[in-house]
């Protein structure tokens, strides 16, 4: 699969994105894969590759404004069907039991994860998510 990664912080006119091939994600215990159709471009996603945020890990990938097709799923994922348009957004996962997580307050989480921070995001032709992370989108085929 193509995607791209963060290769070095930098304004970019010094193109800090590089493209890669990596194989395809496989999604683990409550997860879907999702064939990405569509990422849009945040500005978090700049503010990661000019370095502002200091990226999670070497060579994330950014993006978290994502549109796709479920494709494969996790054991235990049931939420979403093969085929099913969802959307994937910059929260990927919470801690769950920090007490803004204990009182439904997930946003505010102490120990949260993010899409195309800590997790790969949106700038590839594939990506995962965890089913409590994503949403059903309806309409368009």
């Amino acid at each position: 699969m193509q995607t791209w990664v963060v290769d070095h912080c930098a304004p970019n006119d010094k193109q800090p994105l590089r493209r890669v091939h990596r194989g395809e994600p496989q999604p683990g215990p409550g997860q879907a894969r999702v064939r990405i159709t569509c990422c849009g471009v945040c500005r978090t996603d700049l503010h990661l590759a000019e370095g502002d945020l200091t990226p999670q890990r070497p060579s994330v990938t950014p993006g978290h404004e994502i549109v796709g097709r479920v494709d494969a799923l996790g054991h235990g994922a049931r939420r979403f069907t093969l085929g099913e348009r969802v959307g994937v957004p910059w929260l990927a996962g919470t801690d769950g039991t920090c007490r803004f997580c204990r009182r439904g307050a997930e946003n505010l989480c102490l120990r949260p994860r993010f899409t195309g921070w800590d997790t790969d995001g949106g700038y590839a032709d594939a990506c995962l998510a965890g089913e409590r992370y994503a949403y059903r989108l309806p309409g368009a085929r």
